[in-house]
């Protein structure tokens, strides 16, 4: 079984096989992911991972898993966040029937 050198903030290098590494392929290259839970600390350990770092795991016999990231999630968004009164205000609009008639038009 292949070998995995790895790297634990706190503990430093260690060794993995395969099935101890988390890969994570996402939609875009900023979504794919790493990680494993350190056998010294039992932290987990999460780290971006480049098309090199990937094909290295792959090559190693990582089993990858497809992560799936909504499209709305990658949208890029302006404005001020939603508040929590924002979120009050828009349920009581809905509570009011007039307000669902004016946006139905009827």
């Amino acid at each position: 079984m292949t070998t995995i050198k790895a790297a634990c903030p706190g503990c430093g290098e260690i060794d993995l096989v395969a099935d101890d590494i988390l890969l994570r392929i996402g939609a875009s290259k900023t979504a794919n992911t790493y990680g494993f839970s350190c056998p010294d600390c039992g932290d987990f350990v999460e780290k971006t991972a480049d098309e090199r770092v990937i094909r290295l795991l792959l090559s190693g016999g990582v089993m990858p898993v497809p992560l799936h990231i909504p499209a709305e999630a990658l949208e890029l968004h302006t404005g001020p966040p939603l508040t929590f009164d924002d979120l009050i205000d828009f349920h009581h609009q809905l509570a009011d029937d007039s307000f669902l008639m004016r946006l139905t038009g009827s």
